[in-house]
């Protein structure tokens, strides 16, 4: 991780590409720094009190690493060579490894909804509720499908068998 002092000749370069790299330094380092306060303040080792509650902390963390893995998708597509911080590869993979759990339990949680609204009196109203929550179910596939998650359904292309495979993540819908 880079300090912020060193950051400062690489913002003031007049290559873009220097700047765009003091820029990702910048970010990785205050991502770095505040979260290394968070999980002090998780474990009780903070020496003063934070003002804002855990919430706004995990939002700004959670913004800055967006910030941070598209800056890391520009410099690939602007070949901008960048060191990045042993630490912030793991966060990166696990930041992925997360988005995929999130996006599984939400589609679980909406097969659960479904089943509940299944239990209310039929109208068209509850049809309607009960199809939009299933075009919910599935966008969250095709999130899924951004962030590179393997094709759940493998016999869905192959036209040779008649096989239908169930969800992949045991829905009811």
């Amino acid at each position: 991780m880079k300090t912020l002092e060193e950051t400062v000749t690489l913002m003031n370069s007049a290559d873009y590409k220097e700047r765009f790299a003091g820029e990702y330094y910048q970010l990785e380092t205050r991502y770095l720094k505040l979260k290394a306060m968070v999980e002090k303040w998780d474990k009780g080792e903070l020496t003063f009190t934070p003002t804002c509650p855990r919430a706004i902390y995990d939002r700004q963390l959670s913004c800055m690493l967006l910030y941070l893995s598209v800056l890391l998708e520009r410099a690939e597509l602007e070949q901008v060579k960048l060191d990045i911080d042993d630490e912030m590869g793991k966060i990166f993979v696990l930041h992925e490894e997360n988005q995929i759990i999130m996006s599984k339990q939400v589609r679980i949680d909406i097969d659960d909804i479904i089943r509940r609204v299944n239990n209310m009196e039929v109208s068209r109203e509850t049809n309607l509720v009960t199809t939009k929550l299933q075009e919910a179910i599935m966008w969250m596939g095709m999130n899924l499908k951004r962030l590179g998650n393997p094709n759940p359904y493998p016999n869905s292309r192959n036209t040779n068998n008649t096989k239908v495979d169930k969800t992949a993540d045991g829905l009811h819908f």
